[in-house]
Protein backbone atom coordinates (compact mmCIF):
# COMPACT_ATOMS: atom_id res chain seq x y z
CA UNK A 1 0.00 0.00 0.00
CA UNK A 2 1.20 3.19 -1.07
CA UNK A 3 0.53 6.66 1.00
CA UNK A 4 2.03 9.84 0.37
CA UNK A 5 3.92 11.23 3.49
CA UNK A 6 1.65 14.03 3.98
CA UNK A 7 -1.25 11.36 4.55
CA UNK A 8 0.97 9.26 6.78
CA UNK A 9 1.55 12.11 8.90
CA UNK A 10 -2.02 13.50 8.82
CA UNK A 11 -2.49 9.94 10.50
CA UNK A 12 -0.31 10.28 13.19
CA UNK A 13 2.10 7.81 11.68
CA UNK A 14 6.02 7.99 13.59
CA UNK A 15 9.02 8.19 11.14
CA UNK A 16 12.81 9.20 11.53
CA UNK A 17 13.97 12.11 9.94
CA UNK A 18 15.67 9.91 7.81
CA UNK A 19 12.92 8.09 6.82
CA UNK A 20 10.63 10.70 5.84
CA UNK A 21 13.77 12.76 3.47
CA UNK A 22 13.75 8.99 1.92
CA UNK A 23 10.37 9.50 1.44
CA UNK A 24 10.07 12.54 0.35
CA UNK A 25 13.24 11.58 -2.30
CA UNK A 26 11.13 8.84 -3.47
CA UNK A 27 7.92 10.69 -3.73
CA UNK A 28 9.36 13.68 -5.61
CA UNK A 29 11.22 10.79 -7.98
CA UNK A 30 8.18 9.41 -8.45
CA UNK A 31 6.11 12.74 -9.45
CA UNK A 32 9.32 13.14 -11.72
CA UNK A 33 8.85 10.01 -13.67
CA UNK A 34 5.02 10.90 -14.06
CA UNK A 35 5.57 14.55 -15.31
CA UNK A 36 8.48 12.20 -17.40
CA UNK A 37 5.61 9.85 -18.83
CA UNK A 38 3.10 12.63 -19.79
CA UNK A 39 4.96 14.86 -21.47
CA UNK A 40 6.66 11.55 -23.57
CA UNK A 41 2.65 9.89 -23.95
CA UNK A 42 2.00 14.12 -25.69
CA UNK A 43 5.05 13.65 -27.90
CA UNK A 44 4.18 10.93 -28.97
CA UNK A 45 0.50 10.88 -29.36
CA UNK A 46 1.45 14.67 -31.45
CA UNK A 47 3.99 12.60 -33.35
CA UNK A 48 1.85 10.05 -34.18
CA UNK A 49 -0.98 12.45 -35.17
CA UNK A 50 1.89 13.65 -37.78
CA UNK A 51 2.17 10.91 -38.91
CA UNK A 52 -1.53 10.35 -39.24
CA UNK A 53 -2.16 13.10 -41.11
CA UNK A 54 1.09 12.89 -43.52
CA UNK A 55 -0.09 9.04 -44.39
CA UNK A 56 -3.67 10.81 -45.25
CA UNK A 57 -2.07 13.44 -47.99
CA UNK A 58 0.66 10.69 -49.42
CA UNK A 59 -2.62 8.61 -49.77
CA UNK A 60 -4.80 11.57 -50.94
CA UNK A 61 -2.14 12.29 -54.06
CA UNK A 62 -1.79 8.73 -54.71
CA UNK A 63 -5.42 8.81 -55.43
CA UNK A 64 -5.28 11.56 -57.38
CA UNK A 65 -2.47 10.17 -59.29
CA UNK A 66 -4.38 6.90 -59.80
CA UNK A 67 -7.34 8.93 -60.55
CA UNK A 68 -5.45 10.99 -63.25
CA UNK A 69 -3.54 8.28 -65.09
CA UNK A 70 -7.60 6.37 -65.29
CA UNK A 71 -8.67 9.34 -66.86
CA UNK A 72 -5.92 9.79 -69.16
CA UNK A 73 -6.44 6.30 -70.32
CA UNK A 74 -10.02 6.63 -70.70
CA UNK A 75 -9.87 9.71 -72.65
CA UNK A 76 -7.36 7.84 -74.51
CA UNK A 77 -9.71 4.88 -75.28
CA UNK A 78 -12.33 7.26 -76.33
CA UNK A 79 -9.93 8.88 -79.11
CA UNK A 80 -9.28 6.14 -80.18
CA UNK A 81 -12.47 4.42 -80.71
CA UNK A 82 -13.68 7.84 -81.77
CA UNK A 83 -11.21 7.98 -84.44
CA UNK A 84 -11.79 4.10 -85.39
CA UNK A 85 -15.73 5.23 -85.87
CA UNK A 86 -14.76 8.30 -87.85
CA UNK A 87 -12.76 5.90 -90.30
CA UNK A 88 -16.00 3.27 -90.84
CA UNK A 89 -18.10 6.20 -90.96
CA UNK A 90 -16.03 7.60 -93.67
CA UNK A 91 -15.16 4.34 -95.58
CA UNK A 92 -19.22 3.84 -95.65
CA UNK A 93 -19.71 7.24 -96.94
CA UNK A 94 -17.20 6.66 -99.49
CA UNK A 95 -18.86 3.31 -100.20
CA UNK A 96 -22.35 5.19 -100.49
CA UNK A 97 -20.99 7.94 -102.77
CA UNK A 98 -19.35 5.39 -105.31
CA UNK A 99 -22.87 3.48 -105.37
CA UNK A 100 -24.64 7.01 -105.76
CA UNK A 101 -22.34 7.75 -108.47
CA UNK A 102 -22.87 4.28 -110.35
CA UNK A 103 -26.29 5.27 -110.15
CA UNK A 104 -26.18 8.01 -111.29
CA UNK A 105 -24.14 7.22 -114.53
CA UNK A 106 -27.23 4.46 -115.03
CA UNK A 107 -29.52 6.63 -114.78
CA UNK A 108 -27.49 8.98 -117.24
CA UNK A 109 -27.57 6.41 -120.20
CA UNK A 110 -31.58 5.84 -119.10
CA UNK A 111 -32.35 9.26 -119.71
CA UNK A 112 -29.95 10.08 -122.45
CA UNK A 113 -30.79 6.74 -124.31
CA UNK A 114 -34.79 7.53 -124.08
CA UNK A 115 -33.97 10.94 -125.34
CA UNK A 116 -32.26 9.79 -128.55
CA UNK A 117 -35.00 7.31 -128.95
CA UNK A 118 -37.19 10.47 -128.76
CA UNK A 119 -35.25 12.23 -131.14
CA UNK A 120 -35.19 9.93 -133.86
Amino acid sequence: MCIRLKTAVRMGVVMSKETMDRIREAEAQADRLIADAEAQATRMKADAEAAGRERCREAEASAAETLKAMLEAAHKQADEQTAGTLDAAHREAESVAEKAERGRAAAERIVIGGLEAKCR
